[in-house]
C-alpha cells in the first residue's frame, strides 16, 4: 500500500506542471475569446463559444496524449492539437495588444506553447519508463564504461609522462657528454700549443726511490695480522689487519741457486738450532738462519727483495709474510749491535 502510495505521487508531480500549464491557458483562452466576441455578440452566447472552443481542444490533447502513450498512430488529434495551439496562441497576442500591453500578449503566447511541450515531454517520460531493475543494470554498465574509460586515460597520461622524462634524460645525457668532449678537445689543443710554444727539457727515465729497500723492508716487516705492531715509529704507515698469505711454495722445474750450504750449517750450529732443510717447515729460529744465510751470502749484503729471490730459489717455503716479519727482525738485531 505504501509503495502505491510513493508511485502515485511520483506520477502526481510528474504530471502537475503540463497540467497546471494547460488549464491556465485553457482558462485564458476562454477569457480572451469571450471578451473578443462580447463586442460582437451577447456576453452569454460569446463565453459559450469559447467554452466550446477549449472543450474542443482539451479533447484532442487528451487524445493525443492517449495515442502517444499506446504508441499508436493518432494524426487528427494531433494535427487539431497543433491547430488549436497556433489558434490560441494568436487569439491571446491579439487579445492582450487590444485589451493591455505587449509583456501581456507575449507572456500569453507563451503559456499555450509551455503546456503543450510540456505535456509532450511527460507523455514521452511516461511511455519510454523502465523498470527500477533494469535502470540500476544501466547505471552499473555506465559506471563500468566510465572507470574504463578513466583508467585508460590514467594509463596513457602515465606513458606520456614517461616517455617525455626518458627524453628530457637522454637530452641531458646528450649533452653533458658534447660538453665533455668539448672540454678534452680544447685541453689537446691547449696541450698541443704549450708543448709547441714551451718544449720540456730531457726528464730522467727513473725516478729515484725515496726508500732503499733495507728500509721498506724495515717497516714491512713490523706488520702483524692483527695490526701495526709497537715498535712501529710514530712516521711509520698505519696499515690494517692484513690477511693470511699462503705459503709461498718453491719454484717448479728451476735448479736450486749455487749456495754454501756449509755455511748454513755452520750458521746452524752457532745459533744452536738444527740445519735447516729446502722443502721442509721451518721454526722461527731456523728462518731466522736461513735469512741471515741468504742475506751476508754477498757483499754488500742482500736487500730484502732479493733476500726473497734466493731464499726462494733455494727451495725453502713460508708464508711472506712470516718472512717479511723474521727479515725485520734480523735487520733490527743487527742494528742493535754495536
Amino acid at each position: 500500500m505504501d509503495r502505491e502510495w510513493k508511485v502515485a505521487a511520483r506520477r502526481a508531480v510528474h504530471w502537475s506542471l503540463p497540467v497546471g500549464l494547460t488549464g491556465l491557458s485553457l482558462g485564458w483562452t476562454v477569457y480572451a475569446v469571450g471578451e473578443i466576441l462580447a463586442h460582437q455578440a451577447p456576453a452569454p452566447l460569446a463565453y459559450t463559444v469559447a467554452g466550446i472552443y477549449d472543450a474542443v481542444w482539451l479533447y484532442a490533447l487528451a487524445m493525443e496524449t492517449a495515442h502517444r502513450r499506446q504508441g499508436s498512430n493518432g494524426t487528427l488529434p494531433a494535427v487539431l492539437g497543433w491547430l488549436f495551439l497556433v489558434t490560441s496562441v494568436g487569439v491571446l497576442v491579439t487579445h492582450g495588444l487590444l485589451y493591455a500591453t505587449a509583456v501581456v500578449a507575449v507572456i500569453g503566447a507563451v503559456v499555450p506553447a509551455a503546456a503543450k511541450a510540456t505535456l509532450i515531454m511527460a507523455v514521452e517520460r511516461d511511455t519510454t519508463r523502465i523498470s527500477c531493475a533494469a535502470q540500476q543494470q544501466i547505471d552499473a554498465v555506465r559506471s563500468a564504461t566510465r572507470d574504463q574509460v578513466a583508467i585508460g586515460r590514467a594509463v596513457t597520461r602515465a606513458k606520456a609522462d614517461r616517455h617525455k622524462t626518458a627524453a628530457h634524460l637522454e637530452r641531458e645525457e646528450h649533452t653533458a657528454r658534447g660538453q665533455a668532449h668539448k672540454v678534452r678537445h680544447e685541453a689537446a689543443e691547449k696541450l698541443t700549443k704549450l708543448t709547441s710554444e714551451h718544449p720540456a727539457a730531457d726528464l730522467p727515465e727513473e725516478v729515484p726511490a725515496l726508500f732503499s729497500d733495507e728500509d721498506l723492508a724495515r717497516v714491512l716487516g713490523q706488520w702483524t695480522q692483527e695490526g701495526v705492531s709497537l715498535g712501529v715509529s710514530p712516521v711509520s704507515p698505519q696499515v690494517g689487519p692484513v690477511s693470511p698469505v699462503p705459503e709461498l711454495p718453491a719454484p717448479q722445474g728451476e735448479g736450486h741457486t749455487p749456495l754454501d750450504w756449509p755455511a748454513l750449517a755452520a750458521v746452524a750450529a752457532v745459533a744452536g738450532v738444527e740445519t735447516p732443510e729446502p722443502g721442509e717447515p721451518l721454526t722461527e729460529e731456523q728462518l731466522m738462519v736461513v735469512l741471515r744465510w741468504l742475506r751476508h751470502s754477498e757483499n754488500p749484503p742482500l736487500s730484502y727483495r732479493k733476500a726473497l729471490a734466493a731464499y726462494r730459489a733455494a727451495g725453502f717455503s713460508a708464508k711472506e709474510e712470516r718472512v717479511r716479519k723474521a727479515y725485520a727482525a734480523l735487520i733490527d738485531a743487527e742494528d742493535a749491535q754495536p
